[in-house]
């Protein structure tokens, strides 16, 4: 067995290094925050959606990677820009502050041209067909149109482990433990099944409304490269960040804005 030694001073710089090396240590060795709002000379306000999207994002959240759909409607109030540059790069999100977000996207005033740079899928996608041109990086992916509700049947191993759980509700709230207990009956399954369909509904009905013509194949909830994107009327064109912002400036010098009373 063979000892070492080291010096009082030798122990004390060691401490020192291990103490900077804990404090300097975050999520961000680990993760990619969101990107900040930034504005550039030329006014363009480059805003994400960034990450998993969600309502009223606790703080982890956004530790983590996440994007609350809040503060892509408070940049998109930003006063003083001239249009909006969206970057999406996110699987979707939920559905509860997705149609906000949205609509503060088609409302902003300025033209809103989005660059996807690796995937608008599900309620990315719902952001992204609401600006006015959409502009995809060769290699990402888009679409995922649809609503999706996960359950597991833990029925079988609450059994097993000996455990059986019951709900008690009030005379005829037949719905009431939907979700709170292992499985469920086909009266909530049933009644989940609408509400999903109602979403599903509502998620096509605003694609519709922004991507004239767009193939029903989108329907089925898949997802698509680029290429195969364009052909599918999901985008507008498949290039460049750098492409992204020359169609905006585009967009900039024939854009007229309304008139308000």
């Amino acid at each position: 067995m063979k000892l070492y030694e080291i010096s009082i001073q030798g122990a004390q710089e060691l401490q020192a290094r291990l103490e900077q090396a804990r404090e300097g240590l975050n999520m961000s060795y680990f993760l990619n925050a969101r990107p900040a709002l930034r504005v550039d000379e030329s006014g363009i306000a480059h805003v994400w959606a960034y990450g998993p999207l969600m309502q009223d994002a606790a703080p982890v959240y956004r530790d983590l990677g996440c994007t609350d759909y809040a503060d892509i409607v408070a940049e998109l109030a930003t006063a003083g820009i001239r249009g909006v540059l969206l970057h999406v790069d996110s699987p979707g999100g939920t559905v509860a502050g997705a149609i906000e977000a949205a609509k503060a996207i088609e409302a902003v005033g300025v033209p809103v041209v989005t660059y996807i740079h690796g995937s608008a899928c599900s309620a990315a996608y719902k952001l992204t067909c609401s600006s006015d041109w959409t502009v995809a990086s060769p290699s990402a992916i888009s679409g995922n149109i649809g609503c999706i509700m996960v359950l597991a049947n833990t029925s079988a191993f609450m059994l097993s482990m000996g455990v059986a759980i019951e709900a008690i509700t009030n005379e005829g709230a037949t719905l009431k433990s939907t979700g709170h207990l292992p499985s469920i009956t086909d009266e909530q399954r049933a009644f989940l099944q609408a509400e999903i369909d109602a979403c599903g509904a509502s998620f096509r009905a605003h694609v519709e409304a922004n991507r004239s013509g767009i193939d029903p194949e989108v329907w089925k909830a898949g997802w698509y490269e680029s290429n195969r994107a364009l052909e599918l009327g999901l985008i507008d064109e498949v290039g460049s960040e750098a492409d992204a912002l020359a169609r905006l400036h585009e967009l900039i010098l024939t854009f007229t804005p309304e008139e308000t009373l």
